[in-house]
């Protein structure tokens, strides 16, 4: 990514820099802001306070609150088109407002449901191999949504998880022949392993190929590339020079 000091505006290409990695970026310095991510069909943005997703929205209609609920059978085919015609009229109301107003869901409903959507809004963009990201710093108090408080470090694992192509992760990370350390003193706060990942982890120790790791770690080799690649990107992991290892000279 590079930066434009005069707007404090960060702009990068997603075929270059993933999101995990601008997220984490943009975690390590906790700062607040909105992640603009744009190719020719959509936009979406992704709203950071504290390092932490609080939002996120999207201009693909898929991606929307009653879209999703209608599909999941938590709304009617009435309920929802009432829905359009007073988001329509409001003009300022979201979509689950309107809908609670309406009593067709609970308040309840409408967080959990929230929820899931800006989880699938950020984890769809991880399949991105081409598009613009930038990052503008700052709160806009302009904005009304329901504001979550979801671990970025974690989204990055569990965004990870479901990617459904693995070969450009291992990309990434280097070569077959690349060796991959653990960083000392890594930062595990907010993190929550699965034991085959918390196994992987380990069985990184500056001496194993990626190829190595990625073949015979603990879950199919798919499934190991994406956790190695969230723990690069998490900087818990590094590649490194082989240690350890003897090599035999003739005189």
């Amino acid at each position: 990514m590079s930066s434009n000091a005069s707007t404090s505006l960060f702009k990068g290409d997603l075929s270059q820099t993933p999101l995990p990695e601008v997220l984490v970026t943009i975690h390590r310095y906790k700062a607040p802001g909105v992640v603009e991510c744009v190719r020719p069909s959509e936009t979406k943005h992704i709203f950071i306070d504290e390092g932490n997703i609080i939002f996120a929205t999207s201009t693909n209609i898929a991606d929307s609150l009653g879209i999703r609920l209608l599909q999941q059978g938590l709304i009617t085919q009435a309920q929802f088109d009432e829905s359009v015609v007073k988001l329509k009229e409001s003009g300022a109301k979201r979509q689950g407002v309107i809908l609670v107003e309406m009593r067709a869901i609970e308040p309840k409903q409408l967080f959990v449901s929230v929820k899931e959507q800006v989880q699938d809004i950020v984890w769809s963009v991880f399949e991105w191999t081409e598009g613009t990201v930038s990052f503008q710093p700052g709160r806009d108090r302009t904005q009304e949504f329901i504001k979550l408080n979801f671990p970025t470090r974690q989204a990055v694992i569990q965004g990870v998880r479901r990617i459904a192509d693995a070969r450009t992760l291992v990309a990434r990370m280097g070569k077959k022949a690349t060796v991959l350390a653990r960083v000392p003193d890594a930062d595990f706060s907010n993190l929550a392993l699965t034991p085959e990942e918390q196994v992987q982890y380990e069985l990184v120790d500056g001496r194993k190929a990626l190829y190595e790791l990625i073949q015979y770690g603990p879950l199919a080799p798919a499934e190991n590339a994406k956790i190695l690649y969230a723990l690069h990107a998490l900087r818990l992991i590094q590649v490194t020079e082989p240690s350890g290892i003897k090599v035999k000279v003739r005189v």
